[in-house]
């Protein structure tokens, strides 16, 4: 987690909610707003302002990942231009160390699923209770990720099923490959993935869970997640 305060650049293009997240982030001392934006144009002057002058022969190409001092952007989706979700995935490739969270009133998969995509360390929508909110910061700010559960299944896994799930997203595993890398039979690769079809179809629309090809779908998202092979 950033040494406290969290210092956050909020993005929104609603004058009244920008004021009124920021009044209620300031009435906690573990955060400090440093900057505020309604445009991705302006939130990402506002991320170069804060980069800090340790390296003036540092390259200016937007490709040239970057630090700023901002650790955490809060991150509505719907503004004029560029929308929100365009902006997390421009924010992530300049700024990689940079934490995003999601705050917005669209609820549906397809945002959630852009947001992920894109990069968004979480997503919160903003009829959320205050206390949620600050928990939703220190969460993702601390490294952990916050989505509806349907977005990260692999939670309710053991570590050998998440192996199993995370090597499933992997073009060049079949079960063979998976078994050999585990050091385990097959026969167990597939017990493994009977039982991450039983916990999934406790969370998942049965839309989704009647789709064969799901655990290589949610194996290819888990992987996007998670860059290394999970360890615990």
């Amino acid at each position: 987690m950033p040494n406290l305060p969290i210092k956050i650049l909020i993005v929104d293009d609603h004058p009244a909610f920008l004021k009124g997240i920021r009044t209620l982030l300031e009435t906690q001392t573990c955060f400090k707003v440093v900057a505020e934006a309604g445009s991705a144009k302006e939130a990402l002057d506002e991320a170069k302002k804060k980069e800090p002058l340790d390296d003036p022969k540092k390259k200016e190409a937007l490709d040239d990942p970057k630090k700023t001092d901002i650790d955490l952007v809060l991150l509505d989706i719907n503004m004029p231009g560029t929308d929100g979700v365009e902006l997390a995935s421009q924010l992530r490739a300049r700024y990689p160390r940079i934490f995003i969270l999601m705050l917005t009133v669209n609820e549906g998969d397809a945002y959630i699923r852009r947001s992920i995509a894109a990069g968004a360390n979480g997503y919160l929508i903003k009829d959320a209770e205050p206390q949620d909110i600050f928990n939703a910061i220190h969460t993702v700010a601390g490294g952990g990720r916050i989505f509806p559960v349907k977005y990260q299944p692999e939670q309710g896994l053991t570590l050998s099923e998440k192996r199993v799930l995370w090597l499933t997203g992997h073009r060049k595993y079949d079960t063979a490959r998976i078994a050999a890398r585990m050091g385990i039979v097959e026969a167990t690769v597939n017990t493994h993935r009977h039982n991450i079809w039983d916990k999934l179809k406790a969370v998942l629309p049965e839309a989704e869970t009647s789709n064969p090809n799901l655990l290589v779908i949610l194996g290819v998202e888990y992987r996007f997640r998670c860059l290394e092979y999970p360890s615990e």
